[in-house]
């Protein structure tokens, strides 16, 4: 499959997808396909097939392109959520510093009112 991928790039073609590379490599209607000989599936150029199977098998191919890129979807999905999981907490953490920091500054600023406060001489 690297193999099919790199060569694509190579030809100056535009880089295929992994669902495109899969499709290409496990496409049973591809006569220069090995991998159902290496695995011993039947292909389908070895049997005839009606009409409505060969539908059938059309189908189902399409259907494994979108499960293949579903799962795509889903791994970059999980990636960004990560990535956005890891943001909220570094944001959580900088916001507990800021109140922490208002709290020590509100601190100092009651002591210096009071301060100066105690310094004033009351009025009459």
């Amino acid at each position: 499959m690297e193999t099919i991928h790199l060569e694509a790039v190579a030809d100056g073609q535009p880089s295929m997808t992994s669902v495109e590379v899969v499709s290409k490599v496990i496409s049973p209607t591809c006569s220069t396909s090995t991998f159902f000989k290496n695995t011993g599936i039947a292909t389908l150029s070895s049997k005839t097939l009606s009409t409505a199977e060969y539908a059938l098998h059309q189908q189902l191919a399409a259907e494994k392109q979108g499960v293949a890129a579903l799962h795509d979807e889903v791994v970059d999905l999980k990636k960004r959520s990560e990535a956005a999981k890891q943001a909220l907490a570094i944001t959580q953490q900088q916001f507990e510093e800021l109140n922490k920091q208002e709290e020590e500054n509100n601190l100092i600023l009651k002591r210096i009112l009071m301060v100066a406060t105690a310094g004033t001489p009351s009025q009459p």
